[in-house]
């Protein structure tokens, strides 16, 4: 377990998450959080991927000045990653990950929010040489503004990336 104070615009208790739970965190207070991850890999290279998980929760209480029943005072996150080693062909590898980053489950009210997001990534790591590899990869958020979303809209977002890199 962990605790981080916050205060006001600083946001280091949590990195990254939706918009909302964000900007709640930015108020000042003081945040236990706690998380576990795992990752298990196969003994041998083939149709099994190795796989990684983790999950984190955080508890905020806020400052007497920061508070308002809007706030954010339960947290989570949580992300499972497959991966396969030598996929189609030896030394490429293919990956997905799915994914919410730190996102509100209740208010100080005890209300629950609407808060969710989940993220998916697909990648293939195509290895040219010895120190030439190309991966291309896809995202997609389903809701990236999660609780800030404006009543009835949704939109969802879409990007892809190719990435080259080179050892030496």
């Amino acid at each position: 377990a962990a605790i981080y104070s916050h205060l006001e615009n600083d946001r280091r208790a949590v990195p990254y998450g939706t918009t909302f739970t964000i900007t709640s965190l930015s108020r000042s207070g003081s945040t236990d959080a706690f998380g576990v991850s795992a990752y298990w890999q196969p003994t041998q290279r083939g149709w099994a991927p190795s796989i990684s998980a983790g999950w984190g929760i955080n508890q905020t209480t806020y400052s007497a000045k920061a508070s308002n029943p809007a706030l954010v005072s339960v947290s989570q996150s949580w992300s499972v990653g497959l991966q396969w080693d030598d996929a189609f062909l030896p030394g490429n590898i293919l990956g997905m990950a799915v994914g919410e980053p730190t996102f509100a489950t209740s208010l100080t009210s005890g209300a629950p929010p609407n808060d969710g997001n989940l993220i998916w990534e697909w990648w293939y790591r195509y290895q040219i040489s010895d120190n030439v590899s190309i991966t291309p990869g896809l995202f997609y958020l389903s809701r990236p503004l999660g609780a800030d979303t404006p009543s009835g809209q949704s939109f969802a977002q879409l990007g892809g990336l190719v990435k080259t890199s080179f050892s030496f």
